[in-house]
């Protein structure tokens, strides 16, 4: 358990300093595009239901002080994106012990020879449940993080064609869930042809071995994907399609095959208005639903605000913290309006997922999330959250229902000042009366920002 923590410690100091040494070396060639918004807020809220039990409810009171940041810097040399939060939860009834969070997604982009050589990383920390079937109480949460980086070298094959290796190596840590700790070595190559002016084919190999810490001798595989990308972009619609095969090859057991296909789609409805749709039918896993969400195309933008309620559901609720691979099939739409006093957001998915050794978690998700910020006055907003989630698992007698409802008013008393009051219902039906629970939580907070 000693060298376990070691090596941890020395994996994360090592990413810090690659990051650290990107920005540093980058930033005087274009200090003047660098972009950091941040806000600093002390927040207090009020649970009647922290423990989120059908029974034997206990109320608390949480005082939380927070730091948010968004770092942006494009140049020819250096485009990255840090996005993070940090928050210190003081429970002041010791419901729970007082507990410090954060959550952080990034990515960088470092042009060491321009057209030849870039240097690329991605990181994803998240707060996710320990156990996926308990509720997401404070004592059932734990940091996850996904770590990705490794070189890119491109050529030139004629006027057109462009040629791509990507190597990348990923390391995944789960605070508490240990067997989700693993190292993942791959390479890529790509071909890319342009079609016209808006229109590009690109064919990918790609090949990795994943190798995990603790439980190597049942879990390490390895991954071969071939597939044909074809990305559009036009004026008011955008395309990014990928269909071929993939192939598992677990140590000393047999391999299993499947097609593959990833596909999104953003159309520019009007000039406040955009639809967007995905599909996939693939091979994932923990680690790669988590880093991917770094840099998908076309994410929307949360119109929420800092204030909100601290205590709620994880980033992906249906997402468990095991090694074991899944075949996912999944589709989702997305509509954002942005007006001048209106923001609107609304996601509906639905999801099927079949674990290759564990079936236990096999399960049909689905779900909606509707959020809104409207501009009452030029300093005055409302906000507002509606969510329904419910999954399905097929080889165990048990279903959930989650429902979240939220609203807020937020007040802006300067350029640099603002406050916050909040109220979050939270509700689970489940076939296990005992998971079932409600909780109401209300939030006051002032923030500064920068």
């Amino acid at each position: 358990m000693t060298t376990s923590r070691h090596s941890l410690h020395r994996t994360l100091s090592t990413r810090r300093r690659i990051l650290c040494a990107a920005l540093a070396a980058a930033l005087p060639f274009g200090a003047q595009a660098a972009r950091l918004d941040y806000d600093v807020s002390m927040r207090y809220m009020h649970s009647d239901n922290i423990v989120l039990q059908a029974a034997n409810e206990i109320s608390e009171d949480i005082l939380s002080p927070q730091v948010r940041f968004d770092l942006t810097h494009d140049s020819s040399v250096l485009t990255t994106r840090l996005r993070g939060n940090v928050q210190y939860l003081d429970y002041m009834d010791d419901v729970y012990q007082d507990d410090t969070r954060g959550e952080f997604t990034g990515e960088l982009e470092w042009t060491l020879l321009p057209e030849r050589l870039t240097f690329y990383a991605r990181d994803s920390l998240s707060e996710q449940s320990v156990d996926s079937l308990a509720a997401f109480t404070p004592g059932n949460q734990q940091k996850i993080n996904v770590f990705e980086a490794g070189p890119t070298l491109m050529a030139r094959f004629g006027e057109t064609m462009r040629g791509v290796l990507d190597l990348r190596y990923t390391n995944s840590w789960a605070e508490e869930t240990e067997t989700f700790n693993s190292d993942r070595y791959s390479a890529a190559a790509r071909l890319l042809r342009p079609l016209s002016t808006t229109d590009t084919l690109v064919f990918n190999l790609e090949a990795g071995q994943t190798e995990y810490d603790t439980i190597s001798e049942f879990y390490n595989y390895k991954r071969y994907d071939a597939y044909v990308t074809y990305l559009s972009e036009l004026s008011k619609l955008n395309l990014d399609v990928s269909a071929g095969y993939s192939r598992l090859k677990p140590e000393g057991a047999d391999g299993t095959s499947s097609a593959l296909f990833r596909g999104y789609a953003g159309w520019q409805v009007a000039p406040r208005s955009q639809l967007s749709a995905r599909a996939s039918y693939q091979f994932g896993d923990a680690s790669q639903d988590l880093i991917q969400r770094v840099g998908a195309p076309g994410e929307p933008t949360d119109p929420g605000t800092p204030g909100g309620p601290g205590v709620g559901q994880p980033g992906d609720p249906n997402l468990q913290i095991i090694p074991d691979t899944f075949k996912q099939k999944r589709a989702s739409m997305g509509y954002e309006f942005t007006g001048e006093r209106l923001t609107l957001l609304a996601e509906p998915y639905v999801e099927q997922l079949r674990y290759l050794r564990d079936e236990s978690f096999d399960a049909d998700n689905s779900g909606i999330s509707v959020s809104a910020r409207y501009g009452l006055t030029a300093r005055l907003s409302l906000t507002g959250v509606a969510q329904r989630y419910k999954r399905e698992f097929t080889n165990i007698d048990r279903d959930d229902t989650d429902t979240i409802l939220g609203t807020g008013l937020a007040m802006r008393f300067s350029r640099h000042w603002g406050a916050q009051v909040d109220y979050l219902h939270r509700k689970r039906n489940s076939s296990i009366s005992s998971q079932d629970y409600v909780e109401n939580v209300v939030a006051l907070s002032v923030t500064f920002y920068r």
